[in-house]
């Protein structure tokens, strides 16, 4: 590891990282090699030790992939490719290790990332670790105390954002408001710090744009959705104030490791509530909040047996039946995505989704995407082949909707072949009855409780089955994503100065080049759709035929609902 020499203590002895935590009140491991194991030390302030590492920009913060693993726990690797510390911190209790091999690969910009080959060696390492300790009848013991830890010097803030690798997917939740009036910059920033508690922030997030049409605004959007975020930023977010003749945007680009559509949602009501000034006694987001999500599996009416055969063999039909692409038409060569946006309406939104069940909405927008991907397939000379879409559902209880900022999501897939997609009646059936079955089985949340239950697998068998997911190319990446967040009854309200709040759109990512989202949300008894797209997909005119397509699809699917 990669460490500075240690501090001496005042005993001439080299100072741990507990002695070097003191004035903070911070414990964490000390000693020296495998020991029998105890309980964790408590961390007086974990969300400030938290910030502290992030801050350093000498650890990666593991994705969500990784908090499946770490279930209720956040986990850190530092930026190192041997002997890289490894700290997770669960509520106030931290414990670390030393990975010999890193799953990461670290870039000459001191970016990090997986990498299959160092994944491969990391997991072999573990197996050998778990090997012998299962030999020396220490199996299960995988926690050591450190003689001498790094402690990350105080850091400066994280540098400004930054293009994204062109090769990646913009991997950020997008969300915006269009006001009829102005919004004042100072007063905008002074409403973010009030809906975080923050009386400062680690950096400015908040950019003025001038779009003189909705050209420019589509760049400006598009530019926005290019910028990587770190999640290592507080906040994790970069903001563009959009200036228009007939009235100021607000968006925002929200890191997806940070938080989801449905979180996405929640920061810009109380960015509102506060520019308002209606956010007094308002409890502020917490983007680090360290909950464990209380969820379990339900109990399936079928036996345990039955129905996981049931998925086992649905997963590997799955497999053998690789996804549909989207046919692109007339594709740009380079990277970045775009966003078609359709606001339905207040007199046609009734007739295509339901405005009392957000469930039975979800249902008529899945099965009408499903119609849309296999038509328009089918038109540029692809009939054929499985369509699978992941529909997102929110895990937070009531209680938390209002103000807990993370990714508390999961997707669970619904998938047709070519006779269920034969008219809308058969496509509303089929897709319905998946996403009723997901639900009584708790589809994702069952993943979740059956890794932490797998307690028989090795260490390095868990890894593999996180580390080794992202890194499997696109055999198994679905075609599309779809996220229904649901109904807002008034659209956030900005106060008097800023005038009506005129429209709301959100969009979460799609895996490049051949995939896209839709992001649902009714906003005052309006459908709004948004359309993300890569560019190496869609041109813009190409994206509004696919969205006029979608719609009729739609209007089919709201005839067999009447």
């Amino acid at each position: 590891m990669s460490d500075p020499t240690p501090d001496v203590a005042a005993d001439g002895e080299p100072a741990t990282l507990q002695t070097r935590l003191e004035d903070t009140g911070e414990s964490v491991p000390d000693g020296a090699g495998p020991a029998p194991a105890v309980e964790e030390p408590a961390i007086s302030d974990p969300v400030a030790l938290l910030r502290h590492l992030d801050v350093s920009g000498r650890f990666h913060r593991d994705s969500w992939l990784g908090r499946v693993y770490h279930r209720g726990e956040v986990s850190l690797r530092e930026n190192v490719e041997a002997d890289s510390l490894h700290i997770a911190i669960r509520g106030n209790r931290l414990k670390a290790h030393v990975d010999r091999e890193s799953p990461l690969t670290t870039g000459r910009d001191g970016s990090s990332r997986y990498s299959l080959r160092r994944a491969v060696a990391h997991n072999g390492a573990g197996m050998a670790q778990d090997l012998l300790w299962l030999l020396r009848g220490r199996q299960g013991d995988h926690s050591c105390k450190l003689d001498s830890e790094w402690v990350p010097e105080a850091a400066s803030p994280p540098a400004d954002v930054e293009p994204l690798d062109p090769r990646a997917s913009a991997w950020s939740v997008h969300v915006e408001a269009s006001v009829a009036g102005r919004l004042d910059e100072a007063r905008l920033r002074a409403a973010l710090r009030t809906a975080l508690g923050a009386s400062e922030l680690e950096c400015d997030p908040v950019e003025v744009v001038v779009c003189d049409d909705d050209e420019a605004l589509a760049r400006a959007r598009s530019r926005l959705h290019g910028l990587h975020v770190p999640a290592t930023r507080l906040p994790p977010l970069h903001v563009y104030l959009a200036r228009r003749r007939d009235g100021d945007v607000l968006m925002l680009n929200l890191n997806h490791a940070a938080t989801d559509g449905f979180g996405a949602v929640a920061v810009l009501r109380s960015i509102a509530r506060a520019y308002a000034g209606e956010a007094a006694g308002a409890e502020p987001l917490d983007f680090l909040a360290l909950r464990d999500l209380p969820v379990r599996p339900t109990p399936a009416s079928r036996s345990i047996v039955e129905h996981s055969t049931s998925r086992v063999v649905e997963r590997l039909r799955d497999m053998r039946d690789r996804p549909a692409r989207i046919v692109p038409v007339d594709p740009v060569d380079e990277p970045g995505h775009g966003t078609h946006l359709v606001a339905l309406s207040a007199e046609e939104t009734p007739a295509l989704v339901d405005l009392r069940h957000a469930r039975k909405s979800t249902n008529m927008l899945m099965a009408a995407l499903h119609l849309a991907i296999g038509d328009w397939n089918e038109q540029h000379g692809v009939a054929r082949g499985r369509i699978g879409v992941l529909v997102a559902a929110d895990l937070r209880p009531a209680r938390w909707r209002a103000n807990t900022v993370a990714n508390l999501s999961v997707n669970a897939r619904v998938s047709t072949r070519v006779l269920h997609r034969r008219h809308a009646a058969s496509a509303l059936r089929f897709t319905t009855a998946q996403i009723v079955r997901n639900k009584r089985s708790r589809t994702g949340v069952a993943l979740i409780a059956g890794l932490e239950r797998a307690g028989l697998l090795a260490l390095w068998a868990k890894q593999s089955s996180v580390v080794l997911q992202p890194l499997t190319g696109n055999h198994m990446v679905d075609t599309a994503v779809l996220c229904n967040v649901g109904s807002l009854e008034q659209a956030p309200w900005f106060g008097p100065d800023a005038g009506a709040t005129t429209e709301v759109w959100l969009s979460v990512p799609a895996r490049a080049p051949l995939s896209l989202s839709l992001g649902a949300l009714l906003v005052g008894g309006r459908l709004h759709l948004t359309f993300r797209y890569p560019r190496r997909l869609f041109s813009p005119e190409a994206a509004r035929r696919f969205a006029d397509c979608y719609l009729r699809h739609l209007r089919a699917v709201g005839e067999v609902r009447r």
